[in-house]
């Protein structure tokens, strides 16, 4: 099996901060030079400038192809993206490796990938008596929206039989894997990229790399890993965690057909889809839930502008990856590494448990902060507001014992007027304060 350890050294010999920073500088370096005209202009229209950026991209990628020069593909992969299919095709194998029982070889000529040997050779029988043959041909047959629009009728039939089978003869060579729904939306972008005869061995190590905790028998795993993104919310907008956990979307499941189809299922843009794909199969398998969490950032206001309840929050939240365009997508991508760097997963345990107290004050607030909220006071000081009322706590302690003192001696008195005027005795037999505070517990 590959694992996540041997996926990153097989691919680059620098940490990923390192890589990002400085892919940063290129980045950079890029944007500048892409504005600057041979006269010296920097007033260039969106076109020229789109044409600029895209020759320098394919220069550099075109050196770097070259050379085979994989640390430097990666980084462009993570922050630029690799502009088209026809790149796609000769970097994903680079960056992604085939497993070792699969050998892929190169034609310098067609500048494509192939397999010499059909190592996931499986018959017509083996494939429809499979126990999830009829689950995976419903979910691929329903999904239109993901196939091409240029296809014609008979093509997209023909490449939805094709992905049935890609996603079968996988189930096949891994048995103890489990199929959900959208890993079909995993394996059609691979489909669409690589081709049926090349895809194959590339969705074997991307599976066993970065999915096979969604494909258990239970979902208890994924359910674990989507725990992640509320800590991280947190971290970088804690008023707008705070608001969608009291809106009760602090479960997260609005987000989790972003993690677990690398956002490919809620998103109709193939291209944006692509540039995605082009950030995960180089990062670290939890790297779309650094992006999920800046993509709420991104939309804080309008979140917190949104009813404070479930239905209205869920509706907004499940909708607004495909509100975004590309640079849009791009500034996120950019947030995300910032995040990645700043918060690794090994210390997402550490923000998790952190967040998991204060989501217990946030679900069992004190009544100070209750009627505070009941009454019109500002929820957007709701961190202010509940360190004061925790220093109020901790300093004035007694206030809550002066005042129900306070009320016991007001009502003890007004019970021992009523029963002095009420009772026709001697008046040197009325009942004093202490005998009745002693009667009434019973001293």
């Amino acid at each position: 099996m590959v694992t996540i350890d041997d996926f990153y050294e097989s691919n680059t010999s620098n940490s990923d901060s390192d890589n990002d920073s400085a892919l940063m500088d290129d980045a950079h370096s890029e944007i500048i030079s892409s504005s600057i005209t041979t006269n010296g202009s920097l007033s260039l229209s969106d076109d020229e400038n789109f044409l600029i950026i895209n020759k320098t991209k394919t220069d550099r990628i075109e050196k770097f192809l070259f050379k085979k020069n994989k640390e430097k593909l990666q980084k462009y992969a993570k922050m630029n993206g690799l502009i088209n299919k026809f790149y796609r095709q000769q970097i994903w194998p680079l960056l992604i490796n085939s497993p070792s029982y699969c050998s892929v070889e190169f034609d310098q000529t067609k500048k494509i990938y192939f397999c010499p040997n059909d190592y996931y050779a499986a018959d017509k029988t083996q494939i429809e008596s499979h126990r999830y043959y009829g689950q995976v041909r419903m979910d691929v047959e329903r999904t239109l929206k993901r196939f091409p629009p240029n296809y014609s009728d008979s093509d997209r039939i023909e490449l939805q039989e094709e992905l049935i089978v890609v996603i079968i003869k996988i189930l096949i060579k891994h048995d103890y894997l489990n199929y959900y729904q959208g890993y079909h939306d995993i394996c059609l972008t691979f489909l669409l990229v690589l081709g049926a005869d090349v895809c194959l061995p590339y969705i074997d190590t991307i599976t066993k790399s970065h999915f096979k905790d969604f494909m258990e028998p239970t979902m208890e795993k994924t359910r674990d890993l989507l725990s992640y993104l509320m800590p991280l919310i947190h971290c970088i907008n804690s008023e707008c965690a705070e608001y969608m956990q009291r809106g009760g979307v602090g479960n997260v499941m609005f987000a989790l057909s972003w993690f677990i189809t690398w956002y490919s299922h809620v998103l109709d843009d193939l291209d944006i889809i692509l540039r995605l794909y082009d950030l995960f199969i180089v990062s670290h398998f939890l790297m779309p839930i650094y992006v999920a969490a800046e993509i709420v950032n991104f939309y804080s206001k309008e979140v917190l502008s949104t009813d404070c309840d479930m239905p209205s929050l869920h509706q907004y939240l499940t909708r607004v990856p495909s509100e975004l365009d590309s640079n849009s997508w791009e500034e996120i991508i950019r947030r995300a590494l910032h995040l990645f760097r700043n918060h690794h997963p090994d210390t997402l345990d550490v923000l998790n448990d952190e967040w998991r107290r204060k989501c217990e004050f946030i679900d069992n607030p004190p009544m100070e902060t209750i009627l505070r909220r009941r009454y019109g006071k500002d929820s957007s000081q709701n961190d202010n507001d509940v360190e004061k009322s925790l220093d109020i706590n901790e300093h004035q302690g007694a206030l809550p014992r002066i005042v129900l003192w306070g009320v016991t001696l007001t009502i003890s008195g007004l019970a021992i007027y009523i029963w002095n005027h009420t009772q026709r005795t001697d008046p040197t037999t009325f009942i004093s304060l202490g005998d009745f505070l002693a009667q009434l517990y019973g001293k």
